[in-house]
């Protein structure tokens, strides 16, 4: 059973975060919707009374939107490109360390989505190790970007060659560049 795609031959890079739910090298964004937060009221006040069965309904809706909204975007992706690299990020550590924010995301649900539609579409689908690829400027290849806890702050930086870059569309620039087998971590030479 295959699943229909349009024909074309289109590659794109993905960089899964936070503020955007992902953020594709044609610079392509899906925002957030956050439905852990839009329901957190609703649901705290079904807690805290004792509802079991109304709490267990909620928490179902959220899942359920999360899903569709998974499906919805995933199916998108597919069907507009034919080679797909995607940023292998470790969803669970991340969890561990930032909490609601990946989770509500459902990261890993939706690469697990985009994985499985696009191999049963014949989509090439490319995982690429993510290190690296936020700081790597995507125009000379020197390290120069934010790094660290309070790099995650930085959204748009310079780099010493000129580029002014954003943080998430050079990411995901460099997971495709590195997924179609050019090194995100070019070397500079002297001329």
């Amino acid at each position: 059973h295959r699943f229909p795609v349009q024909d074309t031959d289109r590659a794109v890079g993905i960089d899964p975060g936070f503020t955007t739910l992902l953020t594709l090298s044609d610079g392509t964004r899906f925002e957030n919707p956050r439905e852990l937060r839009k329901g957190a009221d609703r649901l705290s006040q079904a807690q805290r009374g004792g509802h079991k069965k109304l709490t267990g309904r909620l928490l179902e809706r959220q899942a359920n939107r999360r899903t569709d909204r998974n499906h919805k975007i995933s199916r998108r992706i597919v069907e507009d490109y034919k080679t797909i690299c995607y940023s292998s990020d470790n969803f669970k550590g991340m969890a561990k360390r930032f909490g609601k924010s990946v989770t509500e995301a459902g990261l890993s649900h939706l690469i697990g989505a985009l994985t499985y539609k696009g191999r049963t579409g014949g989509r090439k689908i490319i995982p690429v190790n993510s290190s690296k690829t936020t700081m790597t400027c995507g125009e000379c290849g020197a390290l120069t970007g934010p790094t660290g806890l309070r790099g995650l702050a930085v959204r748009q930086w310079d780099c010493a060659c000129g580029a002014h870059l954003d943080r998430d569309v050079n990411a995901a620039k460099n997971v495709l560049r590195a997924g179609l087998g050019a090194s995100h971590e070019r070397e500079l030479r002297a001329a």
